[in-house]
């Protein structure tokens, strides 16, 4: 793998990123704590000198001037003199007394190298700073500075902890990035792998789940979701394919027949009408299933979701009601419409297909069922949803055949004698799936039960 193949894979991007922001927190923490550290021991040694300073000028004044030059001799004997420097001058600059010699005048603290200095008494070591300031005095000044290895020290001190501390902290670092860098491709691999087999074809390749119940494992089940949405709609692309070259090999074998009889047996002009007008049925019927095909997969594709407005489901299905009430009692049926909510049920979706929807419930049942079927609509609300239930008193669907009967083009055998293309559950359920909503089928003790639930606006 080439330098640039590695930085283009996610971990180690982050894992770059991650030991990036790690270091550059460390250096910002530790240039505070030097920063703030330094400045405190600074302020420390200036106390030092201050209060010296203050304990030598008690004795600043006519009488006591010579007390002090004394004292700033004595103390300047002492052991103290590694830690501090001392100069007494007159009026006139004249040294009276002191460790150190010819310190310039300033009104500022001073940083002044042990070897720039002339000391009476030199016990330190040569790379040694004094912090010192002057002040003035009855009869001159007086200068004081303490040793600042303190600074030094602390300052040598971080720097070599910061270097372990960046070492330690880049070892650490490296091999937790490794690690999480590691464990980030496995996932990401276990992702690839699965999607290059459905590229290959085998379609009912998943996503593993790790059962971490992590961000990772969610988008992988809706991988997975996607995915077998996909084997569905594959299937169903070759099902529909197959169904379609079986149901219509029969009708266009059967076109193809009348008009070779029409063509070798008719002797007028009434056989070749009647001949002509079976042709055209039988041509009717194909450009029927087409239009329906279409309108499935147009209702598939989503693009009718634009048009979804609120719409009340008490009054569609007393709509439908109306228009096939009169239908069914010309079948023999009976069609019944009761509701359990006391106001309107209302829902998102197109009108149009809600009305489609509950007619092609009803024509189904009024087609396959006996003469004497109750068809009932029942409209009730629960938590968020509305409910419909449409059933009826016929012969029903057996268990086994409830998943199939939503396939395009599938028939039961009992029903493959009687008219019909075989679309209208798959029309149903197309448009139950564009509104987010669930079908089931059930047993209706006797007939068949069809639940559908809606969500609620």
């Amino acid at each position: 793998m080439t330098v640039r193949d590695l930085l283009k894979r996610t971990p180690f991007r982050l894992a770059a990123t991650f030991s990036l922001f790690f270091i550059t927190t460390i250096l910002t923490l530790f240039t505070v704590v030097y920063l703030v550290a330094s400045a405190r021991l600074v302020a420390d040694i200036r106390d030092r000198v201050e209060t010296t300073l203050d304990s030598l000028a008690a004795l600043d004044g006519e009488r006591t001037f010579d007390d002090l030059v004394a004292l700033v001799a004595s103390e300047s004997e002492s052991v103290r003199d590694p830690d501090f420097i001392m100069e007494l001058v007159d009026k006139k600059g004249n040294f009276l007394a002191g460790n150190v010699r010819g310190v310039k005048d300033s009104n500022q603290w001073m940083t002044l190298k042990r070897s720039d200095l002339f000391l009476t008494l030199d016990r330190g070591e040569p790379d040694d700073e004094f912090l010192a300031i002057w002040r003035p005095l009855v009869k001159g000044k007086l200068l004081v500075g303490s040793d600042n290895s303190e600074v030094k020290q602390m300052k040598s001190f971080l720097q070599k902890l910061l270097g372990y501390g960046l070492l330690a902290a880049f070892l650490a670092i490296a091999l937790c990035a490794a690690y999480f860098a590691r464990e980030t491709q496995h996932r990401i691999d276990a992702f690839a792998r699965p999607l290059a087999r459905v590229s290959g074809g085998e379609i009912t390749a998943r996503v593993p789940i790790s059962g971490l119940h992590d961000d990772i494992d969610q988008v992988a089940l809706q991988v997975n979701e996607m995915l077998g949405d996909l084997q569905r709609l594959i299937e169903n692309v070759n099902q529909s394919s197959s169904d379609i070259a079986h149901d219509l090999k029969k009708p266009l074998g059967r076109l193809r027949q009348r008009l070779e009889d029409a063509r070798r047996g008719a002797v007028d002009e009434d056989e070749s009408r009647m001949a002509i007008d079976a042709a055209l049925g039988d041509i009717d019927s194909i450009t029927e299933t087409f239009d329906a095909l279409l309108r499935i997969t147009q209702i598939e594709a989503g693009a009718r979701k634009s048009r979804f407005v609120t719409v009340d489901l008490a009054t569609v299905l007393a709509d439908v009601r109306d228009v096939y009430d009169i239908v069914a009692e010309d079948a023999g049926d009976r069609l019944i419409y009761t509701t359990g909510c006391s106001g309107p049920a209302q829902v998102r979706g197109d009108r149009e297909l809600l009305v489609q929807l509950f007619a092609n419930l009803v024509e189904n049942s009024i087609r396959h069922c006996p003469k004497g079927t109750e068809i009932k609509f029942h409209l009730t609300s629960g938590p968020g949803i509305f409910i419909v239930d449409v059933t009826d008193t016929g012969p029903g669907i057996p268990q086994h055949e409830r998943e199939n009967v939503f396939r395009r083009l599938y028939r039961l055998e009992r029903e493959r004698s009687t008219d019909g293309s075989g679309l209208g559950l798959s029309l149903v359920a197309a448009i139950v799936e564009l509104h987010g909503a669930k079908i089931e089928l059930s047993d209706g003790g006797p007939g068949l039960k069809v639940e559908v639930k809606f969500p609620s606006v």
